[in-house]
């Protein structure tokens, strides 16, 4: 009887491509959820795992644990302890239906730039900015605004802004 189950690795820096590669070869099911994000030191986009290090890995464990724990650019399984931990299938269900047909996550900005927006907690709590960048980066947002009589850029998470009504 095949117990197929959503298992997550870490990998090498940088070697999630690598590892998948290696799984595929080996017969192992494996999903990397990518997305865009900004280049470092380009005004461009580039397509970059959503999980930096992690891999998704679909196996019989008793089975393949072998072969994906002996593969080139895998490090370790991911779990409490010694013991790995399976994920629910839900949660490869989830980021397959947010995924476009390249294969990619599409970012929706939650705000658009010139929001006027209240921070609701943090060291900035209260105080209100607008949107300058609502896509800086990792669910990051620019937000200006006025601290000390200047004008200030402040990269805060989105989820702790709220939209102020105009």
């Amino acid at each position: 009887m095949v117990n197929l189950q959503w298992f997550v690795i870490s990998t090498k820096a940088r070697r999630e491509q690598y590892a998948q590669d290696q799984l595929g070869r080996r017969g192992v099911e494996t999903f990397l959820p990518r997305i865009l994000e900004p280049a470092r030191l380009r005004p461009t986009l580039i397509i970059a795992p959503l999980f930096p290090g992690y891999l998704f890995v679909h196996i019989d464990f008793e089975d393949q644990y072998f072969d994906v724990v002996w593969t080139p650019g895998v490090r370790r399984f991911v779990g409490f302890g010694t013991s790995p931990c399976p994920l629910d299938d839900a949660v490869i269900d989830f980021l397959h239906a947010r995924m476009g047909q390249e294969g990619i996550l599409r970012h929706i900005p939650v705000f658009r730039q010139g929001d006027v927006v209240r921070i609701k907690r943090g060291p900035f709590e209260g105080l209100v900015g607008i949107i300058e960048n609502p896509g800086c980066g990792r669910g990051r947002v620019r937000v200006l605004m006025e601290l000390l009589r200047r004008q200030t850029r402040v990269e805060v998470p989105q989820q702790i802004l709220e939209r102020v009504s105009a």
